[in-house]
């Protein structure tokens, strides 16, 4: 067995699982993948709460074991925080306020 294999910590691996699946969810909203009449609009709006979740779990991370999922989960979520203020300034540029 290689002992220089590394292992990814708890925090990448959650800092990384955080944005696919709100980005599953996202994607759901746009072409109804699978019905979830409940989440209607709570999935665009759930990255401003789990993207700064995401990032501080990356960079606990990062900081503790200096692995490279901690750092994609960290600029995964920074994407996805930005996803839900471009959505809503392109919908009000596109259709009006």
């Amino acid at each position: 067995m290689d002992t220089t294999a590394r292992k990814w910590s708890l925090p990448s691996v959650i800092s990384l699982a955080i944005p696919i699946v709100v980005t599953i969810l996202i994607i759901n909203v746009f072409f109804g993948l699978f019905p979830l009449p409940k989440l209607q609009g709570l999935s665009v709006m759930f990255p401003i709460f789990s993207s700064p979740l995401g990032i501080i779990l990356g960079f606990i991370g990062l900081r503790k074991y200096k692995d490279k999922a901690s750092l994609w989960g960290i600029i995964a979520n920074g994407v996805l925080g930005v996803v839900p203020f471009a959505y809503w300034t392109l919908g009000v540029l596109i259709w009006g306020p």
